[in-house]
């Protein structure tokens, strides 16, 4: 028996070394096309490094992040670009105008001409709660743009939040998702979807901005999976900016969404209190609430695209501990949510975005 056992870990040694060997080069294309009895040799992007399987102590790439296919090694690695979160929030903030959405897309991104192409608002909830989104395109940017709206009211958010801590998950692709969210995004989706098809059809080459804030960013995520599980565009096209994003699935959901949407930022303003929501601590990890990533972590808070800020990469994956993990909640918390980069999201079409809407409210209030 223990000749045996010994025999083994010999074995595994020798294996290792060989693998190591192998798994020396200095390329994405060579690295994923090395292997040894049929096992890959695997490329990090992170360090621009070839690794074997389950170097887990060495390699800096989640299991996500390893690529083993060649076709992927063509991908650029994705980066946090500040002017493109600034016109994400703009994006966000105007899908809460339920007036004049395309005024305020004007004012708020005059150099873009970005063109909205269809707005949907749905009952999405008990209560006569409604959810929204919109479709715009850019030719100036090549861009096409999906945004969904983050909360109508205060009602809402806290209806959802009572039924997000009452009911089970729900399936979507291959993991788990709040219930609120799925129910928001299927009540949304179908039309939207149709004028996405279309547009892509007609620009293929253009990227899929997608877009949302609190409730918007969950509903957000759920989209550029949906987009990229189905193929809809080249995934190098699809990119995720989420501001104030709620935790959307389980683990599952949340591996498939960093291994579908390489350009994915979540982005957070200190101690914003919604992306603590719901909670992470679960009987099982893998299947409570789990983040997908990455996260943008701005700390102080971010009064500008521009303050300090941090790519959250390390552990917990997706839950770095040094990021927006390891904040309380305290009395400011709910005013982090409702704020970034000093724009109120959820009014500025009110207070910002439409100077003739501005100039009616005052003077109705005289």
């Amino acid at each position: 028996m223990f000749s045996t056992v010994l025999c083994f870990f010999l074995f595994l040694s020798h294996l290792n070394a060989v693998m190591a060997f192998i798994c020396n080069d200095n390329n994405c294309e060579d690295c994923v096309n090395s292997r040894f009895f049929g096992i890959r040799c695997r490329w990090c992007r992170r360090d621009n490094e070839c690794y074997m399987p389950g170097a887990v102590l060495t390699n800096p790439c989640s299991r996500a992040e390893n690529i083993v296919k060649r076709s992927h090694c063509a991908d650029k690695l994705s980066r946090y670009d500040t002017g493109l979160s600034m016109k994400m929030l703009l994006l966000s903030a105007v899908a809460y105008d339920p007036e004049h959405p395309q005024q305020c897309l004007d004012n708020a991104l005059p150099s873009d001409k970005f063109k909205l192409k269809r707005v949907v608002t749905k009952n999405c909830g008990f209560a006569r709660q409604n959810c929204s989104g919109y479709v715009a395109v850019s030719h100036s940017m090549n861009a096409v743009v999906v945004a969904f709206r983050g909360s109508e009211n205060f009602d809402q958010a806290i209806q959802t939040f009572v039924e997000t801590l009452l009911t089970p998950k729900t399936q979507f692709l291959n993991g788990e998702v709040q219930i609120s969210w799925k129910r928001g995004f299927d009540a949304l989706w179908p039309s939207m979807r149709t004028e996405v098809n279309t547009l892509v059809s007609q620009n293929p080459s253009y990227q899929i901005w997608v877009t949302g804030h609190s409730l918007g960013g969950a509903m957000a995520s759920l989209a550029s999976t949906w987009l990229a599980y189905h193929n809809i565009a080249p995934r190098k096209n699809i990119i995720l900016y989420t501001f104030g994003m709620p935790r959307v699935g389980n683990y599952d959901y949340a591996l498939q969404h960093d291994q579908l949407v390489n350009n994915s930022w979540r982005v957070v303003n200190d101690n914003d209190l919604v992306p603590h929501f719901p909670s992470v601590v679960s009987v099982s990890i893998l299947n409570g609430p789990y983040h997908h990533g990455k996260e943008v972590f701005y700390s102080p808070e971010a009064t500008s695209v521009y303050s300090p800020h941090k790519e959250c990469h390390g552990r917990p994956y997706n839950e770095d501990a040094t990021c927006s993990f390891s904040k309380g909640i305290t009395s400011d918390s709910i005013e982090k949510h409702k704020t970034y980069f000093s724009i109120p999201v959820g009014t500025f079409w009110e207070t910002d975005c439409v100077p003739q809407t501005r100039k009616r409210r005052e003077e109705s209030s005289r």
